[in-house]
């Protein structure tokens, strides 16, 4: 039997490194309640790791939460592409709740695994399919504009069709970590371990080439497949979108409304699968070259490399809401009616108000020239606006 090295989220492969500096001689000195390396009992590498991993649980949390919220509280806003970010949201909070705490806890402070043998699996499963929800989740949103956008004549996808579609990104998101909830166990990998009578919770393989093969395979679903789609669907809308007038749409006003608002949109979605692509890609670096490389767990920066791609990695899940609010006015003013029951914020829901239809308005300020018509984030200047009806009056 042979632990495994790598994961989806490279847990185990922490694991090895920690296990690398406890089977030194020296390093068999160190009490029980004081862990692994002289790294992790620096106070102010603690410190550094207590603010980075609270403060995205903290932002991934509240702002996934807003969004669906935003989402389901509003019959207009329960779009095709909407109810595909409320599940890309609901997939970032549960890599939120199971992947940053127990990890942060269990890999970075203690160096074991507190939470009991039924957790044990349970938690590596979860993040897998966390994971594997929020990559297959960005696939599904891009293939759906790229549909909209090339074929924009044919009918478009229904609620029923994205609600069995999101269905099935959860059921292959199963199907594809199931072998992580089998060979997920306890074990104690070195004498350090077997002296505090403490556990490491890690993938257990009997066959190492068996664990090869489904790491890289992981690997490859997890990112490079939906990283290829995502770089398809979205160049070829770019060229659709800003290289030529889309089939089908009349040179009108109502139509460039329209094509400005899926600018807007595809601007957007496009931000995102940005912030996945560098959030992931160097730890999925660190992971190949750990895989080609099993010597570099005796480098003694390998600790704090882990540390900055597990956390970049782990950050993804507080990108996209911050994203939405930017670029996304309905969704910026859901998040001000959300807050609205908070003393100070009263004034932000004021300006940006969500009616009880779903509706979306601007109150108009001194400073503000923009009006805000009934579609995604098209513009248009209220000064413009009353010169051309006065042209029209005159």
């Amino acid at each position: 039997m042979e632990a495994s090295t790598t994961s989806i989220l490279g847990t185990s492969l922490y694991d090895s490194v920690l296990n690398e500096s406890l089977e030194g001689g020296s390093n068999h000195s160190y009490a029980c309640d004081t862990g692994g390396g002289d790294y992790i009992r620096s106070v102010y590498f603690r410190t550094l790791v207590y603010i980075m991993y609270i403060s995205i649980f903290l932002i991934a949390l509240v702002g996934n939460g807003l969004v669906c919220y935003v989402v389901f509280s509003s019959a207009r806003m329960r779009t095709i592409t909407n109810l595909f970010i409320a599940n890309l949201a609901v997939g970032d909070i549960l890599m939120t709740v199971f992947c940053v705490p127990f990890t942060f806890v269990a890999t970075l402070l203690l160096q074991y695994w507190p939470f009991g043998i039924e957790m044990c699996p349970v938690v590596s499963f979860t993040q897998a399919v966390s994971v594997l929800v929020s990559a297959y989740t960005l696939v599904a949103i891009s293939v759906d504009r790229y549909l909209a956008i090339m074929w924009p004549l044919k009918p478009r996808m229904t609620k029923s069709q994205a609600k069995v579609i999101i269905l099935l990104v959860w059921c292959v998101a199963i199907i594809t970590a199931s072998p992580v909830l089998v060979t997920t166990q306890l074990f104690q990998p070195s004498k350090w371990y077997k002296n505090c009578n403490v556990f490491v919770c890690g993938e257990y393989w009997p066959n190492p080439v068996f664990q090869y093969y489904y790491n890289m395979i992981l690997m490859v679903l997890q990112y490079c497949v939906p990283f290829t789609v995502l770089i398809f669907t979205y160049s070829s809308i770019a060229i659709v979108v800003w290289g030529k007038q889309p089939p089908g749409e009349a040179q009108n006003m109502r139509d460039e409304r329209m094509a400005k608002s899926k600018r807007k949109m595809i601007k957007m979605m496009l931000i995102v699968v940005l912030v996945f692509t560098v959030c992931w890609l160097p730890f999925n670096i660190l992971v190949i070259i750990w895989e080609r490389n099993q010597s570099l767990g005796k480098w003694s920066g390998i600790p704090y490399l882990w540390f900055a791609t597990h956390w970049l990695a782990m950050s993804h899940s507080c990108y996209n809401p911050v994203i939405y609010c930017w670029m996304n006015a309905r969704f910026r003013a859901g998040f001000c009616q959300a807050f609205s029951v908070v003393p100070g914020l009263k004034e932000c829901a004021a300006k940006h108000h969500i009616n009880a239809n779903g509706s979306h308005s601007l109150v108009m300020t001194d400073h503000c020239n923009l009006h805000r018509h009934n579609t995604y984030s098209t513009y248009i200047s209220v000064r413009n606006h009353k010169n051309t009806l006065m042209n029209h009056i005159v």
